[in-house]
């Protein structure tokens, strides 16, 4: 029962979580603090009717805080993605059980391991970007227009990390951000990455007002979004990433 109730818990979390940001960027925090409650209710049961140990749940807690903590520290994801890997660390702290995943295999932290097929998912976004701005080039497009003088690496930066789109089609943060700036009248591409929401207005209004009609822009993944799908292909499929070490090693050895 509880490995039903766990399971149901967190896709409950994670459904909700995605939805709000989708459409916001943005989870109450109040959505952390029921669930996570939930959880750690959860947890203390199981321990004390000795369904789970306490010290293999307190390392799989530590554990996967504190990796998820330096990954947000450095800027990868967000605050709300951080909350949401902490409390499902709560909600299923081990794999469920009345799942057997296909490919058979699972990290011993368990929340690593949704982490990690999260991670992968999100990273497959930027093949689907580079394929959708190549066939645009193909169509006709012509992506660096006035950006000849950039290096081809800056150029392949922005090409799996953004897009070009119209400026009044731009909705600015948090969901969309420039990955170019104006300066003495010269367009610049700029590294992929978040900056200031004030700064960010100001870079799109400096190009509207030089007459621009498209610029390129970072789209900001709705994380929350893989952790559903990666939750959902540890539980069905197991660790990819793991899986696919564990092969590569055993063809090595071969």
């Amino acid at each position: 029962m509880f490995e039903f109730i766990r399971v149901s818990l967190t896709l409950a979390m994670l459904v909700y979580a995605s939805l709000r940001d989708l459409r916001e960027r943005e989870v109450p925090d109040m959505t952390w603090i029921i669930f996570g409650l939930t959880g750690l209710i959860i947890d203390l049961y199981e321990v004390y009717n000795g369904r789970l140990a306490l010290l293999g749940l307190g390392f799989t807690l530590l554990a996967s805080t504190a990796i998820t903590f330096l990954i947000g520290y450095l800027g990868l994801f967000g605050g709300a993605d951080f909350k949401a890997l902490v409390v499902l660390s709560l909600l299923q702290p081990y794999p469920p059980r009345v799942f057997k995943p296909h490919l058979g295999m699972v990290s011993g932290i368990y929340p690593l391991t949704v982490l990690s097929n999260s991670a992968l998912l999100g990273a497959s976004s930027a093949l689907f970007q580079a394929f959708r701005n190549l066939y645009a080039a193909y169509r006709g497009s012509r992506l660096f227009e006035g950006l000849g003088h950039e290096s081809s690496w800056r150029k392949l930066m922005v090409l799996i990390s953004g897009s070009k789109m119209n400026l009044n089609s731009i909705r600015g943060p948090p969901f969309h951000y420039p990955l170019e700036t104006m300066e003495e009248g010269v367009r610049r591409l700029l590294s992929p990455f978040r900056m200031d929401d004030d700064e960010a207005l100001k870079v799109f209004e400096e190009f509207r007002r030089a007459g621009a009609s498209e610029i390129w822009i970072s789209n900001t993944l709705p994380f929350i979004v893989f952790i559903m799908l990666g939750y959902l292909t540890s539980i069905f499929l197991g660790d990819i990433a793991l899986s696919l070490l564990f092969n590569a090693m055993s063809l090595i050895q071969a």
